[in-house]
């Protein structure tokens, strides 16, 4: 993530150079050694979490505007960000244009006053495309289509719970697009994406990026202020019957894309929520 945000920065004219510190612990180096005009930082970090240096820097004296660039998207979060000083708040998967928007426009001084992002309300399939794109970095195009969670061909599956622990929304993916987004997410080539399409299987790479992916697709299951978080993923083969089936078959609402990643292979995913 760090080497994503340094290379959109460094194609940003406000920006003369960028510095990487890999704890907030190093950071502080940093910051004790260059002129720094701008902090951007994950929210969770092993040693001092993001928001507890934040807090650190502003008890210290130091006025450096701060912004945030993480996978956390809560009411909760977003309030402590906001009251601890920080500037902005990107949430992962980001836009390039999202991220230098925040980034110029604190440069320079102006109130960023869509904190905390939110994301307008509109239709589901541009709001999931947007956040494919975001996440690969690459022309990603989504539309709806008609399918069944009884499909035949091998398939992935990623649950979503609440705070509290119970199942809220269930993710299927097609395992020739599990394999291409996760792929693509680290710019692996069509043929790694192409050898594991079918095979019902991913390696342990491929399997990382697919955890990320369905990660981050928790921006779009969750419903309202719920607090949805991916619980864990599991893999089926043809035919194979999908967990919690006829729970599957009363869900609260289930939503159907056809994705293709460009470059890569195509195939359906299903976004199904569960009655609260």
């Amino acid at each position: 993530m760090r080497m994503i945000v340094t290379r959109e920065l460094r194609n940003v004219d406000q920006v003369s150079d960028v510095a990487e510190a890999e704890s907030a612990e190093a950071a502080i180096e940093v910051l004790g050694s260059e002129p720094v005009d701008l902090v951007l930082c994950d929210w969770n970090m092993g040693g001092m979490t993001g928001l507890e240096f934040l807090q650190a820097l502003r008890a210290a004296g130091w006025a450096v505007p701060f912004g945030f660039i993480t996978s956390e998207s809560s009411k909760a979060v977003v309030a402590a960000a906001k009251d601890s000083g920080a500037a902005f708040l990107v949430v992962k998967p980001f836009s390039t244009a999202e991220l230098i928007h925040k980034v110029t426009a604190t440069l320079a001084g102006q109130a960023v006053d869509d904190f905390g992002g939110g994301g307008a309300d509109g239709e589901r399939s541009v709001a999931f495309a947007s956040l494919l794109e975001g996440l690969l970095r690459r022309p990603t195009t989504v539309s709806a289509a008609a399918c069944g969670p009884e499909r035949q061909a091998p398939r992935w599956t990623a649950d979503y719970v609440d705070d509290s622990g119970n199942k809220v929304a269930l993710c299927v993916v097609e395992s020739k697009l599990a394999s291409a987004l996760s792929a693509a997410l680290t710019m692996l080539p069509p043929s790694v994406a192409a050898e594991w399409a079918n095979s019902g299987a991913l390696p342990a790479t491929l399997s990382e990026n697919f955890h990320e992916v369905t990660n981050v697709i928790a921006k779009v299951v969750h419903a309202g202020d719920l607090h949805c978080v991916l619980n864990e993923i599991a893999g089926f083969a043809p035919g194979e019957q999908l967990p919690d089936i006829e729970a599957i078959k009363g869900a609260k609402s289930a939503e159907h894309f056809q994705v293709a990643v460009e470059g890569y292979d195509r195939g359906l995913l299903s976004l199904i929520t569960f009655a609260s």
